[in-house]
């Protein structure tokens, strides 16, 4: 593993067993609680059969329900009153021009709350439905075919999505009551790199050897009694261990808040999904494996649980940018060369290609939301965009330093993968670019490949983001 990986366990943990411990004691004359927390759950499960996301050949609507899917939202405020809400969904992606743009617009109007203080991420399970206005009914790289009757289902499932998220929002701020928090860190098993360098090019199979981000930071949120409220986890790894089963289910991520709120009752669990690009859980296939990774998952969580935590005390300090991510400039020549990879490289040229066929210009660049959140002293949480690949969560350690630092990805924009310098260079899956033609013909001209740069542009975003929140603290 990276150094910079290990250096993320910031906390001293015991590697004892996991207790079974519903409350936690606070010091006596300790100070009162400092924060306000509210949450609120509701269930996402569509209604009726949609079309799956995650991979091709599947065979129509979804044919059961192994486990529901759900959105949670974590509200905190600090001492100020400024206000900030993290929301935490079973869902493939969040794409900012299908779902966060329209939510965040109307959470806006209702509540005051602008889009800087508001974190959609999704869990990337790939037994999740489409979300779409306007869904891409030919087969492509991330789902089979849609009759026009199931591209109509997917468009009034989004909109329902839109207003149940909407409403989350809004019950989570009204439950604000004093809380206290607190975190620390832990590691797991459950990634493992899925990029094996062969002499043609990178190949999607596992590889062991290679270096992933098994952090797994926890935030505790209490009620002053010691009682839990809310526990929120992270893992890097793609939630994809029950495999191409053509059923709904929230995956290991669901499994595991189903252990953590099983042994702290009346805690509202939320899983945020990390650098996990280029990770996938080993063993996987089943809703056994699904289900055995996350309650290893949440029995690691449970065990930071009952360690020793840093508390977090102090103001809630946002800072929130759209930066420009750098696209190749290619000719049609050098777009062709990709057409005989033996990867996904090869669909997204030919896409390429379709656009430049129908006289439209491809991009030079892709905008996109980033945004670091301050809590307190102790704690910052980095919110990347897309779908980042483990080395990002070195990067950023050594940027910003590794002491206090939680490093997400999958947050308020999905437009493909997030790759560094050297997975762009050494292409494979995970050097595909942007792939927005995969969730609506609407966004089929949003196309391209990353330059080696764009590494760059996101470190030095999330570094200038972290100095604003840093400035707001002192």
């Amino acid at each position: 593993m990276m150094s910079g990986v290990r250096r993320a366990i910031v906390i001293g943990l015991s590697m004892l067993g996991v207790g079974v411990s519903a409350t936690r004691d606070f010091e006596d004359g300790e100070p009162p609680p400092s924060w306000k927390a509210g949450t609120a759950t509701v269930v996402i499960t569509p209604e009726r059969p949609l079309t799956l996301l995650g991979y091709t050949d599947r065979k129509g609507p979804f044919e059961g329900v192994a486990d529901d899917l759900s959105a949670r939202a974590l509200a905190l405020e600090d001492a100020q009153g400024r206000r900030a809400v993290l929301v935490a969904a079973d869902l493939v992606a969040f794409q900012s021009a299908i779902v966060t743009d329209a939510v965040t617009r109307r959470i806006a109007e209702r509540t005051g709350l602008g889009r800087e203080r508001l974190i959609f991420n999704a869990s990337h399970t790939h037994t999740g439905p489409v979300v779409s206005l306007d869904p891409n009914l030919k087969l492509n790289v991330a789902h089979p075919d849609m009759t026009p009757e199931q591209a109509e289902a997917t468009i009034a499932y989004t909109r329902r999505l839109q207003d149940q998220l909407v409403d989350l929002v809004e019950r989570a701020l009204a439950s604000l009551r004093p809380a206290k928090l607190s975190w620390a860190a832990g590691r797991t098993k459950v990634p493992t790199s899925r990029r094996l360098p062969k002499s043609g090019g990178v190949v999607m199979v596992p590889n062991p050897a290679a270096s992933v981000d098994d952090a797994v930071p926890v935030l505790r949120v209490d009620s002053p009694e010691g009682k839990p409220l809310a526990v929120a986890f992270g893992c890097s790894c793609h939630a994809v261990a029950a495999g191409t089963r053509n059923v709904i289910s929230a995956d290991y991520p669901g499994y595991a808040r189903r252990v953590v709120e099983e042994r702290h009752p009346g805690a509202t669990a939320l899983f945020l999904a990390g650098c996990g690009g280029d990770a996938n859980p080993e063993p996987r296939g089943t809703i056994e494996a699904a289900r055995s990774h996350g309650e290893a998952l949440g029995g690691e969580v449970c065990r930071v649980l009952d360690g020793p935590l840093a508390p977090v005390v102090g103001p809630l300090q946002v800072a929130y940018a759209q930066i420009d991510l750098p696209l190749q400039h290619l000719s049609r020549e050098q777009i062709e060369g990709y057409r005989d990879r033996p990867n996904f490289q090869a669909w997204q040229a030919r896409h390429m290609l379709a656009v430049l066929d129908a006289g439209e210009r491809l991009p030079t660049r892709y905008t996109a939301p980033v945004a670091v959140w301050r809590l307190g002293e102790s704690l910052t949480l980095a919110a990347l965009p897309g779908e980042p690949v483990a080395e990002y969560a070195t990067l950023l350690r050594q940027a910003l330093g590794p002491d206090g630092l939680w490093i997400s990805g999958y947050n308020n924009d999905c437009f493909g993968y997030l790759p560094t310098a050297k997975v762009v260079a050494e292409g494979g899956h995970e050097a595909i670019g942007v792939t927005l033609w995969a969730w609506s013909r609407n966004l089929g001209a949003m196309v391209g490949f990353f330059e080696p740069r764009v590494q760059d542009v996101v470190v030095e975003a999330v570094r200038r983001l972290a100095d604003e929140t840093r400035a707001g603290v002192k």
